[in-house]
């Protein structure tokens, strides 16, 4: 076997072994061009940035030659592809992967991997099945019961393999979990799922991981350890995505019921079954009394500061630092349990006091980043108040993650290959504005077009003497829900309408649904019901109407008659609120850049881009695309929306 390029030509031919296999597969000059690439970037060592439109083929166009040169560069470890999703994760591993196994002319070994909070302990469950008096409730018992009963039959031991969900303080009781393991000492060992699925990776081939996994292995590896095993080349599917996923996996929060979570794993009142009851010294359990009670009294005096902001948004700490008692109390209750752990015989009590007690001082190190101002960080912190459902949190993120990355994922580590459909905006081929947000500064770059013929394909409609939305919201609001109705009712339904907002969904629903109900057409309102559900719907209701924000603008597939109208209400600029977006724009400034030219715009186009591409799935789809936003054609910037669209120049000038 050989990693040559040309080897992706053949197979992905005409004549190579998918074709033979699948009796609709059409071979596009865009997969060969994409596939080639990726099999070039990966030969060479060079990091590779690749825009893929729609309908492409991109699956295949990256696992051929992470294949490929997976069974031709043994030893190396694993070719790793990380997805957003979890649900793209499965579609690779239930689908795309097997496919390729059965027709590609070696062998090669593919492996999914998941966190290993999912995977289920067999020492703690055994040890939480025989001091049952820990639940005090008959129904998380019973749960209990149930998976000691599935444990004996479950092929893989996660907690997606049960047939009910478990209460979350049932499966935090028998999850696997880092500094809780006995490793070859355990005597479950040849039996851990967990252990299993280790060395699993470990000698995979392909690796598929998601985005969110591989940026918390990436913090790990930052702090000196690691989940994934080493490896030399990873693929990053729908990569635009990885700023805010590395934003997030670097970043903190801290709540109420954070602290609340951690103390109650130690003790619960009137319980003398727990962990503190039997073996810590009545200090600790002093101790433990003294940090519920300064827990809520600094989250009270969290949600009256931000009370006291004036704003029921999040609100920005800036340089000031927060006062709290309360690490000090945790620290002195981890060294106790800490001691107790030294002083007790049996292996799986010391393991459980210690985890606990790592776990008390990993809190106070993140309390005490979260609440003071420290701007020598080598990874300054944007911190804030953020409003929740239960209670203010205390929340922290990277200013500028470009340094990070570079530092610790691009320079010296693996290749990177980083695709999407949408990755540039505009004419910005070498990918300036992306390269920029995550510090990579040298990569071989590639863009190839839609197989579509979008011209022919949509009708993209601007609709004329809208009001401004920033200057007449309610008018705005008004027209948008008389001129959509009409829309969709002359379209007899079948359309998804993507808002900016939660409250432009709700007060838009609530403006259509009645109108609509006369008509017949069911209206699918994002948040009603889970979003899986609601696709479901969608597809069995051709006629249904899909509205929502946020996640519809990007990874939603629904093909054919279903959706041929798709109404976009607003151009999809981020609020500029956000205590974190303002620091981003204040620090472009600071370096003479146009935080709104340098941020707030490739980023909204970026999105609109996303959002036209839910219209046109596969070759049969027609339809119709409508813009409300007037600042298309009222504003300077306006026309950067419209070029990115993947029209003909013709079309762009017709239009």
């Amino acid at each position: 076997m050989t990693d040559d390029p040309l080897d992706v030509q053949a197979l992905l031919g005409p004549e190579g072994p998918i074709a033979r296999r699948l009796p609709d597969f059409e071979v596009r000059s865009q997969q060969l061009d994409f596939s080639q690439a990726v099999a070039e970037a990966l030969k060479n060592r060079r990091h590779l940035i690749a825009e893929a439109g729609t309908g492409t083929g991109k699956s295949f166009a990256y696992l051929l030659p992470a294949a490929m040169y997976a069974e031709s560069h043994q030893g190396e470890g694993p070719v790793v592809i990380s997805t957003r999703t979890i649900a793209l994760q499965e579609q690779l591993d239930g689908k795309d992967l097997p496919f390729l196994h059965a027709v590609l002319p070696f062998e090669w070994s593919s492996v999914t991997a998941i966190g290993r909070n999912n995977y289920v302990c067999l020492r703690r469950m055994h040890q939480a099945e025989r001091e049952k008096s820990l639940f005090d409730d008959p129904e998380r018992s019973t749960q209990l019961q149930r998976i000691v009963d599935w444990s004996m039959t479950t092929k893989d031991g996660t907690r997606q393999d049960l047939e009910f969900p478990p209460r979350p303080e049932v499966w935090e009781a028998v999850q696997a979990e880092h500094g809780n393991c006995l490793n070859r000492t355990c005597k479950h060992y040849n039996q851990c799922h967990w252990q299993r699925a280790r060395r699993r990776m470990q000698t995979a081939q392909v690796l598929i991981v998601n985005h969110s996994l591989y940026f918390a292995d990436l913090a790990l590896r930052i702090a000196g350890a690691s989940y994934l095993p080493a490896h030399r080349v990873v693929i990053f599917d729908e990569a635009h995505h990885l700023e805010r996923t590395a934003t997030e996996s670097l970043g903190m929060r801290i709540g109420r019921s954070s602290v609340g979570w951690h103390l109650s794993r130690i003790h619960k009142r009137r319980s003398d079954k727990s962990l503190l009851a039997r073996f810590v010294s009545p200090a600790g359990r002093m101790l433990w009394e003294d940090a519920h009670i300064l827990s809520e009294a600094f989250f009270d005096s969290l949600q009256e500061r931000q009370r006291a902001g004036g704003t029921s948004e999040s609100l920005a700490l800036y340089e000031s630092d927060v006062d709290e008692a309360l690490s000090p109390v945790l620290r002195a209750l981890s060294g106790e349990l800490a001691t107790a752990a030294m002083r007790v015989e049996q292996v799986d009590v010391q393991m459980e006091l210690q985890a606990r007690a790592n776990g008390l001082d990993s809190l106070c190190a993140m309390l005490r980043a979260l609440c003071m101002h420290n701007p020598a960080s080598e990874t300054p912190l944007v911190r804030w108040l953020e409003p929740s459902r239960n209670g203010t949190l205390l929340c922290g993120a990277p200013l500028d993650v470009s340094s990070t990355l570079r530092k610790h994922l691009w320079q010296g580590g693996a290749t990177a290959v980083l695709t999407s459909a949408t990755l540039a905006t505009d004419d910005d081929n070498d990918f300036s504005w992306l390269r920029g947000q995550l510090g990579l500064d040298q990569a071989n770059t590639l863009r190839v077009g839609s197989p579509f013929d979008y011209d022919r394909a949509v009708e993209f409609v601007i609709e004329e003497a809208m009001p401004d939305p920033s200057r007449e919201s309610h008018s705005y609001r008004r027209e948008v829900a008389e001129r959509t109705l009409q829309h969709v009712i002359d379209n007899g339904g079948r359309a998804l309408i993507l808002c900016t907002s939660w409250d432009f969904v709700r007060n838009l629903a609530q403006a259509l649904r009645p109108r609509l109900n006369n008509e017949g057409i069911e209206l699918l309102v994002q948040g009603e019901a889970p979003l899986s559900r609601l696709l479901e719907r969608k597809r069995e209701e051709e006629t249904s109407v899909l509205i929502g924000t946020d996640s519809l603008w990007e990874g939603i597939d629904v093909r054919g008659k279903a959706l041929s109208l798709l109404v976009v209400t607003k151009l999809p600029f981020a609020s500029p609120g956000h205590p974190l977006t303002q620091a981003r724009m204040k620090l472009l400034k600071e370096r003479g850049k146009d935080p709104f030219g340098d941020h707030s715009l490739p980023e909204a186009i970026l999105k609109f881009r996303q959002g036209f591409g839910r219209l046109i799935r596969g070759d049969a789809d027609r339809g119709k695309v409508v813009l409300m936003d007037p600042r298309v054609r009222t504003k300077g910037y306006g026309r950067k929306f419209v070029s990115a669209l993947p029209f003909s120049d013709d079309y762009q000038t017709e239009h």
